[in-house]
């Protein structure tokens, strides 16, 4: 039999063992709770003392397992920043939600410095709803909805991590509210404010200094075209697309070109409108060391390079100046139904709702191809919805 340790010593019939590291004179006590190994100081290097202080640690521990508390407390900055890098870490095995960078900004700005010195088994609703009274503050305005949901996605990645390693209990983690604004109807284009920007913006092209002037023009028209026509995310998800992820597919013997775009909710396929190659194949054509052979080809080689930068350059901010310029001279910069600016995001409006009145896309369709909620869609375009019901509505007859 082998014999004992100097350094460890067993209590309470051995359901628990004090141990002394090497390079300390204080004894731990070790012990299993709620199925795991928990490890605890006695802050004694006294060994009839790390004892009773050991005992006293484990009965505690035993009184919280029956009453379904936990055993260890944490603050909320500490179990957040465990949060944190959990996220990170499965960002950077590529397995990360593209809303992970919302919900670590929301924690590192408003939750960390507002509650971050509470315990994270002591946040109840008294603490949340004086949060949400300083967040108000720091804000300087309503949050909408839509940021509420994020910052409780956000909170309860943290609550999560407190349940698996057993900071918190279930019946701790308490009920999250969303009181935001609820979104308003977004600034879209009519099918003649789109004609308007078709014809505008060739002549537009045309009227530029020649040099970058021009290259960023025709970059640009191209870029409006494409949005417009798959509804794509201005930003990120346009921005992020190479021209490797642009491809043909075949289906019912019918070919179709399809785009695969990652940004906001992550990876999908985007298949486009017929349109949208002659688009890509003009900005194509605009470097002139791919300008032989035809689309299809160009395709093939699979380059890795952006479709919509510059010499690499994420072109997000330059482009939707130049739009809003562009808009400004048109007369097209406000919306007259909502009386908000557009922007480039308006294009991904006109294409929801172009596919809603023309192509009369189902609901659950274009949730899909647009990656966000049948209920999104529901709030946002309502008034589209309406309209293809105006016949049943207006009782069938015609005025």
């Amino acid at each position: 039999m082998p014999q004992k340790s100097d350094n460890t010593v067993h209590i309470l019939e051995g359901k628990a063992t004090l141990f002394r590291r090497t390079e300390s004179d204080v004894w731990h006590v070790r012990y299993k709770a709620h199925g795991k190994w928990e490890r605890m100081t006695t802050k004694c290097a006294n060994l009839k003392q790390a004892k009773q202080a050991g005992t006293d640690i484990v009965m505690n521990a035993m009184f919280r397992v029956q009453n379904n508390l936990p055993i260890v407390s944490k603050r909320f900055t500490a179990v957040a920043r465990l949060a944190i890098a959990r996220m990170q870490d499965l960002e950077a095995a590529k397995k990360g939600k593209a809303t992970f960078k919302t919900y670590i900004q929301a924690l590192q700005k408003y939750f960390i410095p507002l509650i971050g010195n509470h315990n994270i088994d002591k946040i109840d609703n008294a603490v949340l709803t004086k949060f949400d009274s300083e967040r108000l503050e720091l804000m300087g305005k309503v949050p909408s909805a839509s940021v509420l949901n994020n910052h409780n996605s956000a909170l309860n990645r943290v609550f999560d991590e407190a349940l698996e390693r057993g900071y918190m209990t279930k019946f701790q983690v308490p009920m999250l509210r969303n009181d935001g604004i609820k979104t308003e109807r977004r600034p879209d284009f009519t099918k003649d404010d789109y004609a308007a920007i078709y014809r505008g913006m060739r002549k537009w092209v045309k009227e530029a200094r020649k040099g970058r002037e021009t290259e960023l023009r025709a970059v640009l028209r191209e870029y409006v075209l494409v949005l417009a026509n798959t509804g794509i995310r201005a930003g990120t998800e346009a921005m992020n697309l190479k021209w490797q992820q642009v491809f043909y597919f075949e289906q019912d013997k019918l070919r179709y070109l399809a785009l695969n775009v990652n940004g906001k909710t992550g990876l999908r396929e985007v298949i486009a409108r017929q349109n949208t190659v002659r688009y890509l194949d003009r900005l194509r054509k605009l470097n002139t060391d791919w300008q032989d052979g035809t689309f299809e080809e160009f395709l093939e080689k699979k380059y890795d390079a952006y479709v919509f930068r510059i010499d690499g350059k994420d072109m997000t901010t330059t482009f939707g100046r130049m739009f809003a310029r562009f808009l400004k001279k048109q007369g097209l910069q406000k919306d007259p139904r909502t009386g908000k600016p557009r922007t480039l995001y308006s294009l991904r409006h006109y294409y929801a709702t172009m596919a809603l009145t023309y192509d009369r896309m189902s609901i659950y369709t274009l949730s899909k191809v647009m990656h966000t909620s049948v209920k999104m869609i529901e709030e946002h375009y309502g008034h589209v919805l309406l309209r293809r019901k105006a016949h049943a509505i207006a009782g069938g007859k015609r005025l």
